[in-house]
């Protein structure tokens, strides 16, 4: 969402006398406004952002191509922002512009712009036109001037030091320290314990700020908090898992880096509510799996099929911050 660094339009009157009557006429003049984008800059501004391309929402304004942004000029981020996107002129793939294909990382030349759309709920009221309409709200976009597709960018820790970051590579230990690894650089997890012997050579991530060593791509993050990626590896085991909260027809579910899975007795957690709908949380329990309703027919079928999907037994649950882009895809 944008932050307002001037609420609304001021305008001045300038005076003009027309030759043929001497009637005096007036127009308004609209002094510019300032406006933050979702990129932190002011919007309007040209700059270079690179990024995933994913589809938006079939049914919303953020359908069709939208960027998932991964780099903004020459800073690398790992915040969750996504923006919809728009050929400034002509159509994807024609002239300076770029083939967007779904999945592909590309480098653009954009500025950011946007609108308010739906209806504030009073006015939607008193109005008394029943219509399909989204809450008021203003929506960002993209208006992209050229680009180029690009090889996927690699997260490592040279392109986060003194922030903070999450980063994920294979497990080993170094004597007394936990290590997270790739071909690239190793990553020390200071003041973690070792990983188990069952863990090791596993998909794991540390979040924690990132820190040089005096040794070639090797760095370090100090109490950074790690944990095994992939569900199959934390089968039987207590997990912690970040990822939205779900629910359709009454169903519940919980959405963890594209994989739907069920969490025991969820809508009857302790302090459980229905705003709960697409909220980020953790959820904490034993990870096991069993034959269970089938989700894709949940609003197609009175009684579902069933299929094997992971589950968190004896849950918790806990809301937390935004989630990252690399908690979500």
């Amino acid at each position: 969402m944008i932050r307002l660094l001037l609420y609304a339009a001021f305008f001045h009157t300038s005076t003009i006398i027309a030759q043929d009557n001497n009637v005096v006429s007036h127009f308004l003049k609209p002094k510019p406004i300032e406006l933050e984008g979702q990129l932190g800059l002011k919007m309007g501004t040209v700059l270079t952002v690179q990024g995933i391309v994913i589809e938006g929402e079939q049914k919303g304004y953020t359908y069709g191509p939208n960027l998932l942004v991964q780099t903004i000029n020459d800073s690398f981020i790992q915040d969750l922002v996504q923006i919809p996107m728009s050929p400034y002129f002509g159509d994807f793939g024609e002239k300076k512009l770029p083939k967007l294909a779904v999945g592909s990382t590309y480098s653009l030349r954009v500025f950011e712009t946007g609108e308010f759309i739906g209806a504030p709920p009073d006015a939607f009221k008193e109005s008394g036109v029943i219509v399909q309409t989204a809450e008021f709200y203003f929506q960002n976009r993209l208006m992209v001037l050229s680009g180029e597709k690009i090889n996927p960018i690699d997260w490592s820790p040279d392109k986060f030091l003194g922030r903070s970051a999450l980063l994920s590579g294979t497990t080993t230990n170094d004597h007394d320290t936990a290590m997270i690894e790739t071909v690239k650089w190793k990553l020390k997890l200071i003041g973690s314990p070792k990983w188990k012997p069952s863990d090791i050579g596993k998909l794991a991530e540390v979040n924690g700020l990132i820190q040089a060593t005096q040794i070639n791509n090797v760095y370090k993050v100090v109490n950074g908090e790690k944990r095994l990626v992939k569900l199959e590896d934390q089968l039987g085991k207590s997990v912690k898992l970040k990822g939205l909260a779900m629910s359709l027809n009454g169903h519940w579910w919980f959405h963890y880096r594209g994989i739907d899975l069920y969490v025991e007795k969820m809508q009857e957690l302790p302090g459980w509510k229905e705003e709960n709908h697409f909220l980020a949380m953790e959820i904490t329990g034993l990870l096991e799996q069993a034959e269970l309703p089938n989700i894709q027919e949940i609003s197609i079928k009175a009684k579902p099929g069933l299929k094997t999907y992971y589950i968190v037994r004896n849950a918790g649950w806990s809301p937390t911050t935004e989630l990252l882009a690399p908690e979500v895809y």
